[in-house]
């Protein structure tokens, strides 16, 4: 963690927190409304049906930015989201070609936002290991991503399979359709008798058909909420 200093708060009350260096405190600015009581931190989040055990908070410097993400929120930089104000969730790994004095090597991209497709308020953290940071890029990344599974993903999942299952039709990953009779993209549509699952693969989220061992669709695994397909697929079939 950085030096101490006033920070996003990551519990979500939309003003600055006091970081002190080893932890959070419960100065706040600006603070609440005389007679509203002292400034208190609510109860984090647990699980929500994934069945993980509670995952550590995360707190590191990446390009000189202060990042901290917990059961209740992440916040890097000037941004901030607390988990249940998440709507869109991405992180992929991308493979970066040499050139343009340096060599090849793997960048690390993780998103998480309200509002898909409307550009909504986002956090993004990008990692590489030629960033100037403390810790292993990849590390905080795989951190980054095991919260937001047991914060926000388990939720989104169930909202949006809810939605499909009181007859609504949803767009999934910018360029998927998942409707009460099964799913559509890419001028291919099939029933949920015709889907033997999803798995992401490659930088893809790749769903197969019953009938055959190559997959027939497929979006990439950056689109917002691609990464929930397969579980948002294998909720909607059993």
């Amino acid at each position: 963690m950085s030096r101490p200093g006033w920070y996003p708060d990551p519990y979500g009350t939309g003003s600055l927190r006091w970081w002190d260096g080893r932890t959070w405190t419960d100065h706040l600015n600006p603070e609440p409304p005389r007679g509203a009581g002292p400034p208190r931190r609510r109860q984090p989040y647990g699980p929500q049906g994934w069945g993980r055990p509670a995952v550590p908070a995360l707190d590191a410097t990446v390009r000189g930015l202060l990042l901290h993400a917990d059961e209740q929120a992440v916040a890097y930089g000037n941004a901030s989201l607390a988990w249940p104000h998440v709507e869109w969730v991405a992180y992929w790994a991308a493979h970066l070609p040499s050139g343009y004095g340096h060599g090849s090597g793997v960048q690390w991209i993780f998103q998480v936002g309200r509002h898909p497709f409307q550009g909504g308020p986002r956090v993004e953290v990008v990692l590489e290991p030629a960033t100037a940071q403390v810790g292993d890029p990849e590390q905080i990344w795989l951190r980054l991503v095991e919260l937001c599974r047991a914060q926000a993903e388990a939720r989104l999942t169930a909202e949006l399979a809810g939605r499909v299952r009181a007859g609504e039709s949803i767009d999934v990953a910018q360029g998927l359709t998942v409707h009460p009779g099964g799913v559509r993209g890419n001028r291919v549509s099939l029933s949920w008798s015709a889907i033997s699952g999803a798995t992401v693969e490659n930088g893809r989220v790749w769903i197969q058909q019953s009938s055959g061992s190559s997959p027939v669709l497929y979006v990439p695994q950056q689109n917002p909420n691609a990464v929930l397909i397969p579980e948002l697929l294998s909720r909607l079939k059993g």
